[in-house]
């Protein structure tokens, strides 16, 4: 049986994934296909990311959004606001700030990046970068 696709979209320009503790290698492509309903739209989001840090042992799927991601860079670029990554632990905070600020430093990220406690403050966030507020 599959699982849900963990993304939603209606509460667009503001989109909410939750990561997936596991992705099975058959359901891979289904869940990076959700990231392109996205980008159709083509019109500017953000992205609020919640859930597990990456999935474990879900190979396929982290091959498959890593090209994917490459792919489409130019249009995450054009169309993503940014994205917010809720964490509610501090210590978990600290760390995927550490590692955020490698990743968004570098020429791999086409969006902002921001790690907060709360959904309030992603969404907070998000209205910011799309203008809302």
């Amino acid at each position: 049986m599959a699982t849900a696709t963990p993304i939603d979209m209606s509460r667009w320009p503001i989109v909410h994934y939750e990561m997936p503790e596991h992705v099975p290698d058959d359901e891979a492509p289904r869940h990076v296909d959700v990231f392109n309903g996205v980008l159709e739209r083509n019109e500017p989001f953000v992205l609020i990311f919640s859930g597990a840090e990456m999935p474990s042992k879900s190979m396929r799927f982290l091959r498959l959004y890593d090209a994917w991601s490459k792919r489409n860079f130019a249009a995450q670029k054009r169309l993503c606001r940014g994205a917010v990554r809720v964490e509610p632990d501090a210590g978990k905070r600290s760390s995927l700030w550490r590692k955020a600020l490698l990743y968004v430093t570098s020429s791999r990220s086409p969006y902002p990046y921001r790690i907060v406690a709360t959904v309030e403050e992603a969404q907070s966030q998000a209205r910011a970068w799309l203008g809302l507020d």
